[in-house]
């Protein structure tokens, strides 16, 4: 085998360990995925060197834009999803500390047996009254319940109970994979059965506080979870392609056939199919209290939200946040949010 025939196989082999690569940075393991790209590279551009050399000398002559419309698909439509997906359901677990200082003595640390023989980690505050109204607080992805300290110390403050908990696969809770909320939606009934068994506790009046995908979690869950009486919902964006709004332009349209693609991954690796889209979930919801605050400097959260607003049932309605980023109203809006999140459960879990 002549040596220059294998110049071409090595700069294929480069050029993939390169953009396998990138997908490395996202799952934090760049020399493997370097790797995986250098073999499969090579692979094929000793096929390529060889056997279009046997196909003909027209075909020879353009192996390499051949590769190229070969591999540049591969990576946008396969390989970059399926690394995307494994960025996003690394577990990232470890100690969780610290439990908030107003909570005193009066908070206790538990641990909540789940869906698939998982158990949730977290910190229990009783209500103030016995039995009184209590609310469980889900964070966002990549979180664990020290993202829900604002409102968790602002409503056991009020008097409520709180439940601030690590989803599956985060903090000190178990899992081996985070799961864009499709497996967590599967936990929510163990985390009322845990708030219903409390003695002090009125199991008619739980409520349910989602950021960022932890409402994703409660908009997936809610409809068939009847024993939660309010959702303020603050962040939700797009569960499914098929909510996203109309695209505007081609980066949109195509940003839509990438999500896709994510999907499908996710799918396969997760071994289940999606969840309903949010269209289909939200309606069912109603009648019971919601509260969806949406980010109105978060262009695409907001266009989303206008599709939802049409869907919301009795009892629900949108908060739009002008100028306030992705889940940015305790922060940019402080007063006026903790009013209306106080007045809001005031009046769903009235008894």
């Amino acid at each position: 085998m002549s040596k220059k025939r294998l110049i071409f196989p090595v700069v294929n082999a480069l050029a993939m360990a390169a953009m396998f690569g990138v997908v490395g940075v996202y799952v934090w393991d760049i020399p493997l995925w370097a790797l995986i790209g250098a073999v499969a590279g090579f692979l094929v551009g000793l096929l390529a060197e060889f056997g279009l050399k046997r196909a003909g000398a027209w075909l020879y002559r353009r192996r390499a834009l051949l590769v190229v419309l070969l591999e540049v698909p591969l990576i946008i439509f396969a390989v970059g999803p399926y690394g995307y997906v494994l960025a996003l359901t690394r577990p990232i677990q470890g100690a969780v500390c610290c439990a908030p200082a107003t909570f005193g003595d009066r908070y206790e640390t538990v641990s909540i047996p789940a869906a698939d023989g998982e158990t949730l980690a977290g910190w229990y505050v009783p209500p103030a009254e016995n039995p009184g109204p209590v609310i469980m607080l889900l964070n966002g992805s990549a979180s664990t319940r020290i993202g829900t300290t604002w409102h968790a110390v602002r409503l056991a403050d009020a008097g409520y109970g709180v439940l601030m908990y690590d989803q599956r696969a985060l903090g000190e809770s178990t899992g081996s994979t985070q799961s864009l909320g499709w497996l967590d939606r599967r936990d929510i009934p163990y985390v009322v059965d845990f708030l219903a068994a409390r003695p002090e506790v009125d199991a008619s009046r739980i409520g349910a506080v989602g950021l960022s995908l932890g409402a994703h979690i409660l908009i997936m869950a809610g409809p068939d979870e009847p024993r939660i009486a309010a959702f303020w919902l603050d962040g939700a964006g797009t569960n499914r392609v098929a909510d996203f709004p109309p695209a505007k332009n081609f980066n949109e349209q195509f940003a839509g056939v990438i999500n896709a693609a994510i999907e499908n991954a996710a799918a396969v690796y997760l071994g289940m199919a999606p969840p309903p889209p949010f269209s289909e979930l939200i309606p069912r919801l109603a009648p019971r209290p919601v509260l969806m605050i949406v980010a109105g400097a978060d262009e695409f959260e907001r266009r989303a939200n206008e599709r939802y607003a049409a869907l919301l049932g009795e009892n629900a309605e949108q908060w739009v946040l002008e100028g306030v980023p992705h889940v940015g109203g305790p922060n940019y809006r402080t007063d006026e949010y903790l009013s209306r999140m106080l007045a809001f459960f005031e009046q769903a879990l009235a008894g």
